[in-house]
């Protein structure tokens, strides 16, 4: 995992502080479009970039990670066939790179959901606390499904580009950027309340940033999804996982 976040900053000027400003500027960006540029009319308790920048953190930990996830295998090929090292190594690694960016990004939503709770806009509360609970189906389910594109991708080369744009579908079709209130009620509704990401956002970002406990409903759906996305990934990685060294 050192090598991959070393390789990932190798020869920038700011390295790791990357991971810091990256997301401070895409909130400063955000802030300006959605309040002087487009005035959002999402009704939330929170100003509405923050609203969207809860919902975005843990969305681009989890395309980051799969997408990166469909070549990793490729990209180790040789490593892969000369070292004794489990397959599952790669992927592995990529999940977790793609946790610690998060982690070393997810400062700025809070102090901004701080700096906002105590201007009287914001509701952070101790539901904070429970943020190692949230990430872990989040962790679960991503590590998951990076092993199945992981492998598939092997045999599947333009898988990546079929990934990213069943990614864009996803992305529209899971509340980041409105509110599931929004949507009228209907077929369009449901679909939304039955992608497996909507439970997963709902949970972190009403925990870390609306300060609110969500129901049990929501945590026995997010668990459901973590456990099927592990079990399908290990499952599928399982069964081509014989033929990966020859395929790469």
């Amino acid at each position: 995992m050192a090598r991959e976040l070393k390789a990932r900053y190798r020869g920038t000027l700011f390295g790791y502080l990357w991971s810091l400003l990256n997301p401070m500027l895409l909130l400063l960006v955000y802030t300006v479009v959605f309040t002087v540029v487009i005035p959002a009319r999402v009704s939330t308790t929170v100003p509405y970039p923050l609203f969207l920048f809860a919902g975005l953190l843990p969305w681009l930990f989890l395309s980051g990670a799969l997408l990166d996830a469909t070549v990793t295998l490729i990209d180790n090929g040789p490593l892969l066939k000369k070292v004794v090292c489990p397959p599952e190594v790669f992927p592995a690694v990529v999940v977790f790179s793609h946790l610690v960016h998060h982690l070393l990004a997810l400062p700025v939503l809070l102090v901004a959901a701080l700096a906002t709770t105590f201007a009287g806009h914001g509701a952070v509360s101790w539901t904070v606390l429970l943020l190692p609970a949230v990430l872990l189906p989040w962790l679960v389910a991503v590590g998951g499904v990076s092993l199945a594109v992981a492998a598939l991708a092997v045999h599947f080369r333009d898988l990546k580009d079929l990934l990213h744009n069943l990614l864009h579908l996803v992305f529209f079709t899971t509340p980041i950027i409105y509110t599931v209130d929004l949507v009228p009620q209907g077929i369009l509704r449901r679909l939304i309340l039955l992608n497996p990401v909507t439970p997963l956002i709902s949970l972190y970002r009403d925990t870390v940033l609306l300060g609110t406990l969500p129901p049990l409903s929501v945590w026995g759906w997010s668990v459901l999804v973590a456990v099927v996305c592990w079990l399908v990934g290990v499952g599928i990685f399982v069964r081509l996982r014989e033929t990966l060294v020859e395929a790469v």
